[in-house]
């Protein structure tokens, strides 16, 4: 199996929605399927200044475990 990850940014405007949908689908025409998404905080530079918080989407690629 082969997994990708990517950030995907955390604030959503209507136009970012559908930009958001086109790429999940141009993930799976690549043969990835999504698998989950989940936020994370990154510290400001050097770990001072204000953080940042996104979201990353997780793909998985090849054989799908079994279940």
């Amino acid at each position: 199996m082969e997994y990708m990850i990517e950030p995907i940014g955390a604030q959503f405007s209507k136009k970012a929605v559908t930009a958001l949908a086109q790429q999940f689908t141009s993930r799976a025409g690549q043969g990835y399927r999504l698998h989950s998404v989940f936020h994370v905080s990154q510290p400001g530079c050097l770990g001072l200044g204000q953080g940042t918080t996104t979201y990353l989407a997780v793909y998985v690629k090849g054989e799908s475990p079994s279940r």
